[in-house]
């Protein structure tokens, strides 16, 4: 999860790279506690009262904006880091421990929680827990025990401590739910949109030769991404733009492919860092995302060519991109996707899809799908996982594909599998996060 930005700022660090100075530090400086930050002294204890203590915690972090609890420092009682207090292993009790406890207190689960072991450098064996919650579209959060079908809980962070919600409080939290739902929807297809526009405009440019992207690639394959929970990332000044587009460029580098990383210059945009070339697309500052990549589309006959394995590979790389940049700007959650292919010329005619360029041809061509495919992801699977994002791809292009008349993929697969087999020495070369063995 990205690290809260107040967190960081008072921190200096993110919760992956905390360590045992780091804390002193916090207890030096007096760090307060706060809604997203929970000095603890000891361990949860091994008890009902002190699994549902530790789903409370969670829960009501999540159900406010997420933040950190760490387990080893003293608050003293007096709300801030007082005295380091590192603590012994408990045999039976912990990482396993702590996500059994809370996948069984908490309903529903909350999603993305990191658990992390911090030794200590000056109390040999002794070591610190750090629990970082994301805030979660998923919320409201109870806690109940297990088998228990009454005595449902809600809580949330309030200042330094935690309260209970009334019911007419839940009642309003599953509103909003609800309706930040049907917002993900409207945002996306604005997303998507607004992308669209600019892609349209801009293969219809000419460069000095006379030729245009329209001429050279006329099939493109697109996807935008919304966060469930927004992220923010400062784009406001050109210093800001340029390090968004250079943090970019490094989290593009990282994909199975290279395919979604930029070539263009930083471009300005409205809360958002767009950029043109191959691929063309936007950065947004609440962690949605938008790029179109060009597919080469062939003559055959008078019928023009579309070789899926190319667009599966790209839409991958895709996915990977825009799950990164969310993810950079601090969302969590899960991620709604929407695919589509685009023609910029006779766009009514038919295509005759090839599962290679050395496949014979089956079947009558057909138009590009109108219609996007649409997805939802586990933002934070698809960062840490690039199986879950050939998942995510291989729903899309599943899609898409079945409206062109195939029944599946090519070269990906359900599982989250790349048959490298089935690709050209090429191709296989591009892989560049994937094994090839």
């Amino acid at each position: 999860m990205a690290f809260p930005a107040r967190l960081t700022a008072v921190l200096r660090r993110g919760p992956d790279d905390l360590t045992e100075d780091d804390l002193q530090r916090a207890v030096e400086n007096h760090i307060p506690e706060s809604v997203d930050l929970d000095w603890k002294k000891d361990f949860y204890h091994g008890t009902d009262a002190g699994k549902k203590e530790i789903a409370k915690d969670v829960s009501a972090m999540a159900n406010t904006i997420g933040g950190m609890i760490v387990l080893g420092v003293d608050d003293g009682k007096q709300d801030h880091a007082q005295a380091l207090a590192p603590l012994d292993p408990v045999p039976g009790r912990g990482e396993e421990w702590i996500r059994s406890v809370l996948a069984n207190w908490l309903q529903p689960v909350v999603p993305g929680v990191g658990v992390r072991v911090v030794k200590s450098a000056a109390h040999e064996g002794k070591v610190y827990w750090v629990l970082t919650v994301p805030p979660s579209p998923q919320a409201p959060h109870a806690v109940a025990a297990p088998g228990s079908d009454y005595h449902f809980r809600v809580h949330v962070r309030h200042g330094t401590t935690t309260r209970t919600l009334a019911e007419s409080e839940i009642a309003q939290r599953y509103r909003d739910r609800f309706l930040a739902a049907s917002n993900d929807v409207d945002r996306l297809h604005q997303v998507a949109e607004a992308g669209f526009g600019y892609l349209a405009g801009y293969v219809t440019i000419r460069t000095a030769s006379g030729v245009t992207w329209k001429d050279i690639c006329p099939g493109w394959v697109s996807l935008a991404a919304v966060p469930a929970v927004r992220g923010t990332y400062p784009v406001t000044t050109q210093r800001d733009r340029e390090a968004a587009f250079d943090r970019f460029i490094d989290l593009a580098n990282e994909g199975v492919t290279t395919a979604a990383l930029p070539m263009g210059p930083m471009l300005v945009g409205r809360r958002q860092v767009r950029f043109e070339g191959r691929p063309t697309g936007q950065l947004h500052q609440d962690g949605s995302f938008y790029a179109a990549l060009p597919f080469s589309l062939d003559k055959d006959n008078g019928t023009k060519r579309l070789y899926q394995r190319t667009v599966e590979l790209d839409l991958v790389a895709l996915v990977q991109a825009a799950a990164a940049w969310a993810a950079e700007t601090g969302s969590a959650g899960d991620l709604a996707l929407s695919a589509a292919l685009h023609r910029f010329d006779d766009s009514g005619k038919p295509v005759r899809l090839m599962t290679s360029e050395h496949a014979l041809a089956r079947g009558p061509g057909t138009p590009l799908p109108t219609v996007p495919a649409q997805t939802t992801g586990d933002l934070l699977a698809i960062v840490t996982d690039k199986r879950e994002a050939v998942v995510v791809a291989c729903t899309l292009i599943s899609d898409l594909l079945a409206d062109m008349g195939a029944h599946q993929p090519y070269v990906l697969t359900p599982e989250g599998d790349i048959q490298t087999d089935r690709l050209s020495p090429e191709l296989r070369h591009t892989l560049t996060g994937w094994g090839t063995e």
